[in-house]
């Protein structure tokens, strides 16, 4: 309890989770559903993900990491050799109650009422970890590190490269093939967890790859065309509104679209800059 800084009592904690106002839960527009934890819920999930990210990342993980982003991601897999591009199926809501138990008593070494205690904690309603909690990507990531291990010593052997960005897996090595994805299909079906096959793809080595997205073709890092296109439709937005609050979110997004933009490709960096100056007085609505 020192460690969470919780300074309830043990009974309290235990029975912390289904305290009313622990989770709100509803969906999106997408009719995807988000669950989030209360003000409270959340400071203990908070303190877990501080504790958690204090443990030494493997140089694969890029995501969640200080100095390590969706662009440093992409750019591992810069090697002129086909891929195989992984995707896993709703990867919170799969990573269950079990999974974070296991994580805590095998990985952890935590007692097994402790291992227990910590799970209701973290999984949404002792279900799976809640889709908008702000350790749910660390944590996940460490109940399937075995898996992700493999995947890389299986890549590393091969002379290649191996990346996870949340979700988003990505092994390119020589020799890349459909074996290859269905080894790692196999691999993650033990553990519970499906590959979504829609989402999940070889690219050859000649073909140009979007990771994270980021379009990588023949070692030239480069935004993918429809951010580009993006970015065209919001000037022309911009252009065709007259009403000072919409064409101050339409500035916003296009000066959001452009910096992002400017991350991958620096050159453009300037524009971004000089867009937002000319567009400082639409900003501010």
């Amino acid at each position: 309890m020192r460690v969470l800084r919780w300074t309830g009592t043990r009974t309290e904690l235990e029975a912390f989770d289904q305290r009313k106002g622990s989770y709100k839960a509803w969906a999106n527009e997408k009719g995807r559903e988000i669950q989030a934890a209360g003000p409270d819920m959340r400071k203990v999930h908070a303190r877990i993900a501080v504790l958690l990210r204090r443990v030494m990342p493997p140089e694969y993980r890029q995501s969640g990491v200080r100095e390590r982003s969706f662009l440093t991601n992409a750019k591992f897999h810069e090697l002129d050799e086909p891929s195989v591009k992984l995707d896993i199926r709703s990867f919170y809501p799969s990573t269950t109650f079990a999974h974070v138990r296991r994580f805590f008593v095998q990985e952890m070494k935590c007692a097994g009422d402790v291992a227990y205690l910590l799970a209701k904690l973290c999984c949404f309603r002792r279900k799976h970890l809640p889709t908008g909690g702000v350790h749910s990507e660390v944590l996940a990531f460490y109940c399937h590190q075995r898996a992700f291990d493999q995947l890389y010593r299986r890549a590393k052997g091969r002379g290649g490269v191996m990346t996870v960005y949340v979700d988003d897996i990505m092994m390119t090595m020589p020799g890349a093939s459909l074996t290859d994805l269905e080894w790692a299909r196999r691999l993650f079906s033990k553990q519970g967890i499906t590959i979504h096959p829609g989402k999940s793809t070889v690219v050859g080595k000649m073909k140009p790859k979007t990771i994270t997205g980021v379009d990588i073709h023949r070692g030239e890092v480069r935004a993918p065309k429809a951010q580009h296109q993006l970015i065209r439709k919001r000037f022309e937005d911009l252009a065709g509104t007259e009403d000072p609050q919409a064409a101050a979110s339409v500035a916003r997004s296009l000066i959001g679209h452009l910096d992002h933009v400017a991350q991958i490709e620096p050159h453009l960096r300037g524009r971004a800059n000089g867009t937002r100056a000319l567009l400082k007085r639409t900003l501010a609505g």
